[in-house]
């Protein structure tokens, strides 16, 4: 059966059928999926069994990929592997729980020269109750904003940051389990990057600011930059911009770090386990 692809009804997303990703993809399907991601940002690909061997195969297919500073929760094997797990062990948790990845919107490794362009999760286990991801559609999001708002922030760059501890908007969660100053410590620059993007496949501009790594705007004021922060975090996430996914097993989800934000949305009722692998694909240097 060919690749079937359902657009959800939503600001963003589609689903799709009918592919096997753990046998060999020819060049045709690869482009096939790469069309849909520019044309939906996110795409669900269902009924996936995909060892941590092969969804690093796979997602190489679209570029090189990024191992995490930390090495915190990597696959031991597969170190581009990153484990999201709540799953708690002699005490700690298995992997990387909403704490160290997604419990503020966000863009993936906003923070580094050149963010994440494109990021997978593999759905192992899910629970009944609560784990859901959101993502929200930042092509919508900038063409909804004022004019006045968009000459405004144009030619505007941001400061995107890695450490909790210097974002009062995110902080650091009640659960974070392991040494903060340690986790934190590394050295990190930060990173400046336009608070429009223009896409680097599409051209179509971005609303490019996230709450959980944007921390000031370039030479602004705070009293006058945070407030206009507040206003575009708050604009960003509006319902009409939204897509909320429940995860089923063998979901792969593959979404366009360069156009949304998306939001680990919690709620996961014990004793359900979520379990996913996540692999990040580079990106460019924003403009």
């Amino acid at each position: 059966m060919p690749m079937q692809i359902a657009p959800y009804s939503t600001a963003l997303g589609a689903e799709i059928t009918g592919v096997s990703l753990s046998a060999t993809c020819d060049d045709e399907l690869i482009a096939e999926i790469k069309a849909a991601l520019h044309e939906h940002l996110v795409l669900v690909i269902r009924d996936q069994d995909l060892s941590p061997g092969e969804q690093v195969a796979f997602s190489e297919r679209f570029g090189d990929l990024v191992v995490r500073v930390s090495g915190e929760f990597l696959h031991p094997e597969y170190p581009p592997v990153l484990i999201l797990s709540n799953r708690v062990i002699d005490g700690k948790s298995e992997g990387a729980t909403d704490a160290y990845a997604g419990s503020h919107w966000h863009s993936d490794l906003t923070y580094a020269e050149r963010p994440s362009f494109g990021s997978m999760l593999h759905a192992l286990e899910v629970a009944e109750e609560g784990g859901d991801t959101a993502w929200g559609n930042m092509y919508a999001a900038y063409d909804a904003l004022p004019d006045e708002t968009k000459i405004r922030i144009d030619d505007l760059k941001a400061i995107h940051v890695r450490d909790r501890r210097r974002n009062p908007r995110a902080g650091i969660p009640g659960d974070f389990d392991r040494d903060v100053n340690a986790y934190y410590n590394i050295k990190v620059p930060d990173s400046r990057h336009p608070m429009v993007r223009t896409h680097p496949v599409t051209g179509r501009k971005t609303l490019y600011v996230s709450p959980r790594f944007t921390v000031a705007i370039e030479g602004m004021d705070d009293a006058e930059g945070q407030p206009l922060l507040d206003e575009l975090f708050e604009h960003q996430k509006k319902p009409e911009f939204i897509f909320q996914h429940k995860w089923r097993v063998g979901d792969l989800v593959f979404w366009d770090n360069s156009a949304t934000i998306h939001l680990a949305c919690g709620g996961i009722k014990p004793p359900g386990v979520r379990k996913l692998h996540r692999t990040s694909i580079a990106g460019e240097v924003p403009y």
